[in-house]
């Protein structure tokens, strides 16, 4: 804008309006998306014909796409807590996409009864509910609850479409980075797909990717009206209730039922997981230019079975359960609560185990090396600068917990390692953050996944390539978790964030002895944190 804040242009002149928006520069986005605000607002109070309205609104589509993203980007990183700096944020962000709503439905109902506006009413009804879905997946974006009413709307924007008998009319949507086209059918199918993918327990970078391939998908998805209850591979959507995606064999036939068949999707998707077998690039396979492998692969087969299958994966049903949970969050609170002391560096002054050295640099040489007990373990801890929250336990499966919290805490991400101690456990085990999400009322809800096994809290560091010469590194905090048979689990070390690479030897420094390993495969990646399958070497 040449460093000047320009006049709001004459609405009746959509000449001037798309040069106006052309002198915009989206790179300033505050000021920008402020400018956007103002001007989507001053259309609304003073409304050009339907004509011209349709015609600035479509110029200014792709600038109000860019600077929404980039402005979403300064809160994506966390779960975003309500009443915090970054509220305001979000609160503009919604009120553009709020702002683009309003106009397009404003257009629709100027026009209605116009018979040469009946051509663009595929369009208008895109439009209307591609908007509604960005308020939905902004929600989702900064891992907030989604509020009442909100999925009810989308399902009559999508009712509206088939009354205008306009539901599959594909039209010009230059915002879809696939097809560069797109159906009403098609607008609402992709976020009924990210709503199936668990968008709560997502990185943001997976987040951009499920709506990027959401998208993609969506063709290969067909809607019935006529809802067969025993079909596979189909989901069920009521346009009367206010809520997403269910299975379809747990609905009751309503005349309001609609069907989500994805039975082609899952082929479709079983295709792109064998090409990838094969060294095919995703961005060779429409998927992205900023996909990467192995993440790629991972988060598309993490999908199949909610996108193919119409099915959520849960290997264990949950129960309600009642109590609280302590929750260690940060590493040395992790270590000292399932080990009982702070973790030191292996000691050569004397030799014997690593528990035996640990205790002298802790607790001094004629502290005998005996574990403490739980009473002693909690007295220590704020001496050692160690500390746990104290979370509630709303219901509990055999393979995790979900839990919620009304006060503050420490601000926590999603796939972050934890140590838990049940009210009823024995003693703390580690755990991992499956999904994370603020409900209205300010209570921060998250799913917790647990990893098998006792955990051991052991020293690691890497071989030294000289042998055994010359200086070596540190070693380092990590983790050794034993098979589990009843659930099928390897041996595993969680180790810290970056540390897994296929093939890497490591020295490990535990309680009973000192070994080497080879790390095998990554089972899974947090954000401090790698969890991995090893081989001993000796």
């Amino acid at each position: 804008m040449n460093g000047e804040v320009q006049a709001l242009p004459d609405v009746s002149n959509p000449e001037a309006c798309i040069a106006w928006l052309a002198e915009l520069n989206p790179t300033n986005v505050l000021e920008t998306h402020t400018r956007l605000t103002e001007f989507l607002n001053h259309l609304l109070m003073q409304p050009p014909t339907p004509i011209q309205h349709l015609e600035i609104m479509e110029a200014a589509r792709t600038t109000v796409e860019f600077v929404q993203t980039e402005l979403s980007q300064r809160y994506a990183a966390r779960p975003l807590p309500p009443l915090s700096a970054e509220e305001a944020l979000l609160r503009s962000v919604l009120n553009l996409w709020s702002l683009m709503l309003r106009t397009y439905s404003l257009i629709a109902q100027r026009s209605a009864l116009d018979p040469l506006f009946i051509e663009r009413r595929p369009m208008l009804a895109q439009r209307r509910i591609h908007y509604h879905g960005d308020l939905i997946l902004e929600y989702y974006r900064a891992r907030r609850e989604v509020p009442t009413g909100m999925w009810a709307e989308l399902h009559r924007y999508y009712a509206s479409a088939e009354d205008w008998h306009v539901a599959t009319v594909r039209v010009a949507e230059p915002l879809n980075e696939t097809w560069r086209a797109q159906s009403c059918v098609e607008a609402y199918i992709s976020l009924l797909l990210v709503d199936a993918a668990n968008p709560y327990g997502r990185t943001p970078r997976e987040f951009v990717w499920i709506l990027r391939w959401a998208q993609r998908f969506a063709p290969h998805c067909n809607l019935y009206k006529d809802v067969n209850l025993t079909a596979k591979s189909s989901y069920a959507i009521d346009l009367a209730q206010d809520a997403g995606l269910r299975p379809v064999g747990t609905v009751a036939p309503v005349p309001s039922l609609r069907r989500v068949d994805s039975e082609r999707l899952a082929a479709h998707i079983q295709a792109i997981v064998s090409q990838f077998k094969r060294g095919t690039a995703p961005a060779a396979l429409g998927l992205g230019e900023d996909c990467v492998q192995p993440a790629c692969a991972r988060l598309l087969v993490s999908l199949y079975r909610p996108w193919g299958l119409a099915a959520a994966g849960r290997r264990f049903p949950r129960k309600h359960a009642k109590g609280t949970i302590e929750m260690a969050t940060d590493l040395p609170s992790i270590g000292y609560f399932i080990s009982g002391r702070p973790f030191e560096q292996p000691s050569r002054v004397r030799t014997g185990t690593y528990r035996d050295a640990a205790a002298v640099f802790t607790f001094g040489e004629q502290v005998e090396a005996a574990q403490p007990t739980e009473a002693e373990i909690y007295a220590r801890a704020p001496q050692f600068g160690m500390s746990f929250e104290e979370w509630k336990i709303e219901d509990q499966s055999v393979s995790g917990f979900r839990i919620s919290r009304e006060v503050q805490g420490s601000r926590i991400d999603h796939r972050q390692l934890l140590a838990l101690h049940p009210g009823d456990g024995e003693s703390f085990i580690l755990a991992e953050i499956s999904w994370l999400m603020y409900h209205n009322d300010g209570r921060l809800f998250a799913g917790l996944s647990l990893m098998p096994g006792k955990p051991e809290m052991v020293a690691v560091r890497l071989q030294n390539p000289k042998g055994g010469g010359g200086l070596r590194e540190n070693y380092q905090q990590a983790f050794l978790l034993p098979a589990v048979s009843a659930l099928k689990s390897e041996p595993t070390l969680v180790l810290p964030a970056g540390w897994y690479h296929a093939d890497r030897i490591l020295e490990v420094c535990g309680d009973e002895e000192n070994f080497q390993v080879r790390l095998v495969k990554l089972t899974s990646r947090g954000t401090n944190f790698d969890r991995a399958v090893f081989a001993r070497i000796v």
